[in-house]
This record gives C-alpha cells, structure tokens and sequence, in this order.
C-alpha cells in the first residue's frame, strides 16, 4: 500500500464525530491564535487543519448530493 493509499485509508475510517471533533478544535484554536495555529505540512498528516477541513467539506457535499 502506498503512502498515499494509507493516508486516505486514515481519513476513510475516522468517524464523522471524530472529524467535528478535529474541526471544532481546531477553528477555535485558530480563533485564540489569530490563525497562527493553521498546519500544513508536506508529507499532510492526516489531522492538519488543511485536511481535516476539506475532509469536513468533502462529506458534507457528500451528504448534500445523496439527500
């Protein structure tokens, strides 16, 4: 399994929960820190604030487009 392939694994198998968790926390760290608090890395991690929020937008267009 590549490196990618396990990365969306990760992001496949954390729960929808999880996810709010991760986003909320991380909105509201970013809101106590002027959003310096923001991660981006290269290789992604699969809890960066850049993934986790489009992981977030992903299945809620997801959700939308299924009804």
């Amino acid at each position: 399994m590549t490196k990618d392939e396990i990365f969306y694994q990760k992001q496949n198998l954390m729960s929808d929960e999880k996810l709010i968790e991760l986003c909320d926390a991380a909105v509201s760290k970013m809101c106590k820190t002027g959003g310096k608090s923001f991660t981006m890395t290269v290789p992604a991690k699969v809890d960066d604030t850049d993934t986790i929020l489009t992981e977030l937008i992903k299945r809620y267009k997801e959700k939308l487009a299924n009804g």
